[in-house]
């Protein structure tokens, strides 16, 4: 008998891209060209705040592209569906939509360790829920046979190196707001090469990947 799954991975894929999708245009629509940019004084480029706005735009972009990656790698993985992914999954997006907001209020108030704080807590807070997600695949076993104690601990090691950055910007941000906010955009550098989840999906069919399954290893 062939067993059929009610709840569709790709309807939840298509739900997240449609965010994504909106979030990485509102942050190009926060954007205004500066009201004394043509004047009679012929004001610069650089005389305005519009390139540290550029700078947000750029680094904010690039952190909800690292976001989007991220799950790709997930779903990658996905075999079913249960509720309780399904509403993990919403709690998460609903931070991400917060993020063009973040951008905007660090944008508007450079020199606020506030606007940091809040910028920082909400990266901080889609990281974890990254965490919860993958955490609740592996407890109910939504996972696909590819699916290993290498790659849970692969996954788990690249998550977790975005926190230490974020919280290093809050506590930068007391004295120096612009360092923490290139702080806060610096793990995106990282994340854009390759990590050793990357391996599996160059080898993971290969018969030496890395990743291949450990019959005396059953949790990560």
């Amino acid at each position: 008998m062939r067993l059929v799954h009610l709840l569709r991975v790709s309807r939840l894929e298509g739900l997240t891209d449609g965010i994504f999708a909106i979030a990485m245009t509102i942050l190009i629509l926060d954007l205004r060209i500066p009201a004394n940019f043509i004047s009679p004084t012929q004001i610069h480029l650089w005389e305005t705040d519009i390139l540290y706005k550029l700078l947000i735009y750029g680094g904010s972009f690039i952190i909800l592209g690292t976001q989007w990656v991220a799950m790709n790698f997930q779903w990658g993985l996905l075999q079913r569906l249960n509720r309780p992914y399904l509403w993990t999954n919403i709690f998460y997006l609903m931070i991400v939509c917060i993020i063009p907001f973040s951008a905007n209020l660090v944008g508007s108030y450079p020199n606020s360790v506030t606007s940091i704080y809040f910028y920082a807590a909400n990266l901080l807070s889609a990281t974890i829920f990254q965490v919860i997600i993958f955490s609740c695949s592996h407890y109910f076993k939504l996972n696909n046979t590819s699916y290993t104690p290498a790659i849970a601990r692969a996954i788990v090691r690249r998550i977790a190196l975005a926190p230490i950055f974020y919280i290093t910007a809050m506590i930068t941000a007391s004295w120096a707001t612009y360092y923490a906010f290139i702080l806060l955009i610096a793990p995106t550098a990282i994340y854009i090469f390759p990590g050793v989840i990357d391996r599996y999906e160059a080898m993971g069919s290969t018969r030496n990947s890395p990743f291949k399954k450990d019959k005396n290893s059953r949790n990560f």
